[in-house]
């Protein structure tokens, strides 16, 4: 037994002066934990009672609900599912009275899809099944590690994509089973989002396997070093700890900014450079970045309104323009008299990310010279 200086109290098993193996954690608050610990932390299966009296009982990894488990509201209800730091999050569904109110999927506490209760509970057994311990134990370690930045460069750029590649191998005598990866960041500062690792069933003595992590640099992501750590944990508790295994430097750059520079005119008739009724012009403009980041799959449409008319191709692929690169762009059209005498031409820019998308008037007037002649 022991009390803290905070008013914590604990009874149970210690391993070193640390709590290790099963007990119980009372909070001064009121909060109660019966379950196992791992070096001082909650680890393994428990029951976690509120104050208020809702109760989660489940899988706890590095202190917090994290895998299989059910929560009891006070207001009846029962979720049954996956948990990630402490919220639902993943496949699960939702118990109020015997009966099944919602099925589907959650993120970060929220439910965002919708899914039939026998494909829930068809993953979840595949996912979290019973495994059983062996006589023997398991040894794991880290054979390779492996860094992919997105275009085989060294630092990762603001909307890009890395993958962690390790490959773990089960040196021991006994099967390693139930393996999960997580990962810590050390001076890091947010903006990545980083898909996980999935759960390892079963690595076999001298087995290896490897895993996956996609990292993707979103715009809220800072230039920065970042040490990346990584706890491996096995469901029987023959955990590691593999300190700054990898080291990420991350390159913050603005998004792209697509800008109308010039538009050159050819009118074929009189050469005066004025756009005149029923004058076929010939046109010439250019696009720029003028943003850090690539602008992706980018196209470009001439807009016509009453009155002027396209003589040529008006829908153009503009594909990826980097930083401060010009592509050209070739159209012709004439105008009416009865045009308005700014001219309804305008143009509809389009980039893989449709936040980005654009429309920018041509600034083209009839009976005017316009901005380059010739």
């Amino acid at each position: 037994m022991g009390t803290h200086v905070n008013g914590e109290r604990y009874r149970g098993s210690y391993k070193n002066g640390i709590k290790d193996g099963f007990g119980e954690w009372t909070h001064p608050d009121g909060d109660i934990y019966r379950g196992k610990f791992k070096a001082g932390v909650k680890r393994g299966s428990g029951i976690y009672t509120f104050k208020n009296g809702e109760q989660y009982t489940g899988s706890f990894k590095r202190d917090k609900q994290h895998g299989m488990g059910s929560y009891n509201y006070n207001n009846g209800e029962v979720f049954k599912g996956e948990f990630k730091n402490n919220k639902r999050d993943g496949k699960g569904y939702v118990v109020f009275r015997d009966d099944t109110t919602k099925s589907g999927t959650w993120l970060g506490d929220k439910f965002v899809k919708k899914d039939r209760l026998k494909n829930v509970t068809r993953y979840l057994q595949a996912t979290y099944p019973s495994y059983k311990k062996t006589k023997t134990s398991p040894q794991l370690e880290i054979s390779s590690i492996e860094l992919n930045i997105q275009g085989n460069e060294k630092i990762l750029e603001t909307n890009e994509s890395a993958e962690l590649v390790i490959e773990l191998e089960n040196n021991g005598e006994g099967n390693a089973q139930g393996i999960e990866v997580f990962l810590d960041l050390n001076n890091y500062s947010g903006g990545l989002d980083i898909e996980g690792f999935k759960i390892i069933h079963k690595i076999i003595p001298g087995g290896t396997k490897k895993i996956i992590a996609t990292i993707f640099a979103t715009k809220m992501m800072v230039t920065e070093s970042i040490s990346i750590s990584a706890y491996i944990t096995e469901s029987f508790g023959h955990d590691i700890y593999a300190p700054s295994l990898v080291l990420l430097n991350t390159k913050s750059l603005t998004i792209p900014e697509l800008v109308l520079t010039d538009i050159n005119i050819n009118d074929q008739n009189n050469k005066n450079g004025l756009i005149e009724p029923a004058e076929v012009i010939q046109a010439t403009m250019y696009i720029r970045n003028n943003g850090q980041q690539m602008a992706k799959n980018v196209s470009l449409a001439v807009l016509y309104g009453d009155f002027v008319f396209n003589t040529g191709k008006s829908s153009f692929e503009l594909g990826d323009i980097k930083q401060n690169q010009k592509k050209k762009v070739e159209f012709s059209f004439f105008a009416m008299s009865e045009a308005e005498k700014e001219l309804p031409i305008s143009f509809e820019l389009k980039e893989s990310r449709s936040k980005l998308d654009r429309i920018i008037p041509s600034g083209l007037d009839l009976y005017r010279n316009n901005k380059i002649q010739n």
